[in-house]
């Protein structure tokens, strides 16, 4: 006796199903795996994050804030400032260029190390002044 075979469209459709429900498995195991890693779900730390984090010299950190008023030094190549976040801020040394928008007041995130006392940044980006202010 003949057995009965599935028509080409069942097993096309069987094919379909099981190539979108790999696909989905995938997806979901990276989103899971990329969630689950330290540090991945936050661009940036606020100093007084970072201050909790403490001092790492292995570890890359980006550190956000406003440039605290006051605070920029200048030393040969290096550049010192302090950023802040109304909380706690931190020092922050540099021998990168700063860009054209680097000013007292500026929000900034620098990339970098952490030793507990200052933050050593290899890049700092400043945000740009927005050109639209709202009416008083």
């Amino acid at each position: 006796m003949d057995q009965p075979t599935a028509s080409p469209s069942s097993r096309r459709r069987a094919k379909f199903a099981i190539g979108a429900g790999t696909i989905l498995f995938a997806l979901v195991g990276l989103i899971g795996w990329a969630m689950a890693r330290p540090g991945s779900t936050s661009y940036y730390l606020t100093p007084t994050e970072l201050h909790a984090r403490g001092p790492s010299t292995t570890k890359s950190y980006r550190v956000s804030g406003n440039v605290a008023p006051g605070s920029i030094r200048h030393h040969g190549l290096a550049t010192t400032f302090s950023v802040t976040d109304a909380h706690s801020q931190v020092r922050v040394t540099t021998r990168q260029p700063l860009p054209s928008a680097f000013k007292p007041g500026a929000q900034v995130v620098a990339d970098g190390t952490y030793n507990g006392r200052s933050f050593s940044a290899t890049q700092v980006l400043a945000k740009c002044p927005s050109k639209f202010k709202p009416k008083s």
